[in-house]
């Protein structure tokens, strides 16, 4: 991790220095780090909360979460994205899609179940015909099915609706292209949290 920022503007190395008598080159520690920033008493905090879950982002409840919220770590850029933009290049990352909004990722998904269950290949050639056969075997209906799955789950998600109560509205309602305006009804009556 690249060095931090101090308060005064000065870099802070998250490192003790090579001459350092006791720990030469190893992390400081957040404890540490803390202090050096000038946050005395959030560095006697404990390291981190209970299974690293802390109750509220902006809380002062550890010093994993206390440092978190320091400027110079919320804003410091991956590594990847300095070297992309030193090459004159802009970096767009765009947000992590769910498999069951792209119905493509479930027809890649049918082919590798089918492929899957297959007997074990001798030789490239074996392989390459099973690997198109299994690609083969998700036809336009699936490919469908698939479509119609993707679109009950983006209008399940539109609607409000959580992960658990999109994947019970999409079973109950499968032979729909949309989820009927009483979703919300269904769900209370079912008792889909």
């Amino acid at each position: 991790m690249r060095n931090g920022v101090l308060p005064n503007g000065e870099s802070q190395s998250l490192y003790y220095s090579d001459d350092h008598p006791t720990m030469p080159g190893y992390f400081k520690g957040m404890s540490r780090i803390l202090e050096e920033h000038g946050f005395i008493e959030e560095a006697k905090l404990p390291a981190s909360c209970e299974k690293f879950k802390c109750k509220d982002s902006k809380a002062s409840c550890c010093c994993r979460q206390v440092l978190y919220n320091q400027p110079d770590f919320v804003g410091q850029k991956s590594a990847l994205v300095e070297l992309i933009e030193a090459h004159g290049h802009l970096v767009i990352f765009y947000p992590k899609f769910h498999c069951e909004l792209n119905f493509i990722e479930q027809c890649w998904g049918a082919a590798k179940y089918d492929y899957r269950r297959l007997p074990l290949t001798q030789n490239e050639a074996q392989m390459d015909a099973n690997i198109r056969q299994c690609l083969d075997n998700v036809d336009i209906v699936k490919m469908r099915r698939f479509a119609n799955r993707s679109a009950r789950f983006m209008d399940g998600y539109q609607r409000g609706l959580t992960g658990s109560q999109a994947s019970w509205a999409n079973k109950k309602y499968h032979g729909h292209r949309v989820l009927p305006e009483s979703i919300m009804n269904d769900l209370e009556a079912a008792k889909v949290v």
